[in-house]
């Protein structure tokens, strides 16, 4: 059996990492505040991955986001995966040259599928993961799920239908993250596992959205549809937050690989 993952998510915009609630962004601190807050070191001994998404807009902010992406990772050692504003071939390039062995791609899945097509050719489906944020809408004939563009915008496409599409189009895992659990702590939405056909998926599924404490984790990891859970959660699992969720999830008996201490 494949073991299944735990994952850290660091949101970044314009200089500044970021909390996020229901998709809405609030500065938290620069690189400084990371580097004293978080051992990166001893962190990557208690995840499996780190996801960096770059949520700024600003095209002058690229330089300063691989610098402090180069501080985080210098003494990493666990897959990176980095994703926010990748438009073109030479976008995933230098995400890659940045340090990455995955990249994250949202909404050039919508904007440009050849794009997207093409980085999977290029850089293998095995480098790619495709992410995708919905939310629950309640209508007259039942509820509906409905995906979601630069983390604010509906857009009028199903999410079965976005699923399917993204894993012809190559991606190699799957990120699905709930926009209505963002930021709560209130645990994942497994609800929406129920609506997901089982032979649907045909990529490994990492589920986001909603952890705030190990038992959340706990949760997700049991599920038999879910190959990884991804927290951004910088605030509960700060310091030692994270270190100590992986020693209490060891001692569950759940398919991760135990980590020496």
């Amino acid at each position: 059996m494949l073991k299944k993952r735990i994952i850290f998510s660091l949101l970044y915009k314009d200089g500044m990492f970021c909390l996020s609630r229901n998709f809405r962004l609030q500065e938290i601190g620069d690189i400084e505040w990371l580097m004293k807050s978080y051992s990166f070191e001893e962190i990557s001994g208690s995840i499996d991955e780190l996801i960096i998404l770059n949520v700024g807009f600003k095209e002058n902010s690229k330089k300063r986001f691989f610098s402090d992406i180069d501080r985080i990772i210098k003494n990493f050692f666990v897959p990176i995966t980095i994703g926010g504003n990748v438009r073109s071939l030479n976008d995933a390039r230098e995400y890659f040259l940045a340090g990455a062995d995955k990249i994250s791609l949202n909404t050039l899945y919508i904007e440009n599928e050849i794009v997207a097509t093409e980085i999977s050719r290029v850089y293998g489906s095995q480098a790619v993961v495709a992410s995708i944020d919905y939310k629950k809408i309640s209508t007259d004939s039942g509820d509906i799920y409905r995906i979601y563009e630069n983390e604010s915008e509906r857009i009028e496409i199903d999410l079965l239908h976005q699923i399917k599409k993204v894993q012809e189009l190559g991606c190699g895992e799957l990120l699905i993250r709930s926009i209505a659990n963002d930021g709560t702590g209130n645990g994942l939405d497994l609800e929406l596992l129920s609506y997901i056909p089982s032979n649907l998926l045909t990529v490994p599924l990492i589920f986001a959205g909603g952890i705030g404490k190990s038992e959340h984790m706990e949760t997700g990891l049991s599920n038999s549809g879910i190959d990884a859970v991804c927290t951004a959660n910088l605030l509960n699992f700060i310091n030692q937050g994270l270190v100590r969720a992986r020693k209490e999830l060891e001692l569950k008996d759940l398919p991760i690989s135990q980590i020496s201490y």
